[in-house]
């Protein structure tokens, strides 16, 4: 019995030594992981801090450079290519890498009378990339930050130059979303180019290649615009420096169109018509050739248009004309205007009666009958008489001289000096002929 008890004593013992060896295996197994786990858990709260770190390190360093670019745009442009350095914060060492570089820009939204900078596709941008490393920065990627910088309108390289285009209309409003061409003339390397202008009217060409270009500005499409010359596509020849900025301006709007009230009567209209415009810059007038109703093309001057019969005189150089006060043609519009001419009524009789079929032809003249420079100084026949011998017609504004044929009679009226033709009441003309 003791034997038997003491055995099944010494098997007890055995049990609580495996159970204890079995506990420790599986403490150990629980504790391990997680031990490291802790450790991991503390180096990647470590790494994210300093994640954070380099992330206010790239914005700071993009602050810097938008300090350097509001300073001096050229102070970037020194910047161009790769440069680094580095800054120990907590003992750690971050290397803070700047590329700066030009890049294809599409579109800037300050308009260059606001500040001297434009809205162009393919206006290059210079491109700033900030990029942090750090030392054990796994599992993290590097930090980086971009941003870019337009070019001023009036910055230029050492090599190279710029162009800026301002178009105004009638009013000296921004012209926007204008086509803006530009061709080089003598740099083989350089092809034409073509944007926009933008909400200010201004396009610019940054680094241009020095040399002569000629700059052309389009319409809108499906409208038609002109320039206070009538020049539906007005274009100007620059000369590109380096290291300079050439500014060209335009003034250019959306085309009106005329249309002339006339009295019913006959109109020479080969005496072609005068438009006159105290705000236009070529002598005040712009001729109609051949009298074209309505006269289409026309600068919207916002002096306003008179308009007269006739190519050879200005209005304002002529005394004792009445035309009416000027009226404003609307861009894009058609405005009614009225016909100046003086109407004149020639009654021909021969030997006391009506002569019907009589030709009645007219010269421009001064008003002392003599030629005028840059006038024809052919007859022209404007008129025949009825059968009660008396014709009526619009004579051109200025001076003239008449001549009365039937068959083989004829006189020429006045017979010395010039007939007035100032424009308002009908003058009545009586012709005797021989």
């Amino acid at each position: 019995m003791f034997d038997r008890v003491a055995l099944f004593h010494r098997d007890q013992q055995g049990l609580s030594i495996i159970s204890v060896v079995v506990a420790f295996t599986i403490l150990a197994a629980v504790v391990g992981p997680s031990t490291y786990l802790i450790e991991r858990s503390t180096q990647l709260s470590v790494a994210s801090r300093q994640q954070v770190t380099a992330s206010n390190l790239a914005q700071s360093e993009i602050q810097i450079l938008n300090t350097e670019a509001a300073q001096s745009f050229s102070n970037l442009t020194n910047m161009l290519g790769t440069s680094s350095h580095t800054d120990v914060i907590a003992a750690v060492t971050y290397t803070i890498t700047d590329n700066l570089y030009w890049t294809q820009g599409t579109s800037n939204p300050d308009g260059c009378n606001a500040n001297m900078s434009s809205s162009q596709i393919l206006e290059p941008i210079l491109s700033a990339s900030v990029t942090v490393t750090w030392s054990n920065m796994a599992p993290f990627p590097p930090v980086r930050s971009t941003t870019g910088y337009h070019a001023p309108a009036g910055y230029s390289s050492t090599t190279t130059g710029s162009l800026l285009v301002v178009a105004q209309n009638q009013a000296a409003g921004a012209d926007s979303g204008l086509s803006v061409s530009l061709t080089a003339q003598n740099a083989a390397s350089d092809t034409a180019t073509t944007i926009q202008t933008d909400s200010q009217g201004c396009a610019y060409f940054p680094f241009l290649t020095p040399g002569t270009y000629t700059v052309t500005l389009g319409a809108p499409s499906g409208q038609d615009w002109t320039s206070p010359f009538g020049d539906p596509s007005p274009s100007q020849t620059i000369t590109i420096n380096a290291s300079a900025n050439t500014q060209a301006d335009f003034t250019y709007a959306q085309a009106a169109t005329i249309t002339l009230v006339t009295p019913s009567i006959s109109i020479p209209w080969q005496f072609g018509v005068s438009l006159g415009s105290t705000s236009l810059p070529s002598g005040e007038t712009v001729y109609a050739p051949g009298g074209t109703n309505p006269i289409t093309n026309i600068f919207p001057a916002s002096s306003g248009y008179q308009a007269w019969l006739g190519q050879c005189y200005l209005y304002t150089s002529f005394p004792g004309t009445s035309l009416d006060s000027a009226i404003v043609a609307l861009p894009g519009g058609d405005t009614s205007l009225d016909l100046l001419g003086q109407p004149i009524t020639v009654t021909v009789t021969k030997s006391g009666k009506a002569v019907a079929n009589a030709a009645i032809s007219i010269i421009q003249t001064s008003t002392s009958g003599a030629p005028l420079a840059g006038c024809s100084n052919s007859l022209t026949q404007v008129a025949t008489t009825d059968s009660t011998g008396q014709a009526t017609f619009l004579a051109p504004i200025g001076a003239i001289t008449m001549s009365v044929t039937s068959g083989s009679s004829s006189l020429v009226y006045p017979s010395t000096g010039a007939l007035s033709t100032p424009g308002g009441g009908s003058i009545d003309v009586p012709i005797a002929l021989p």
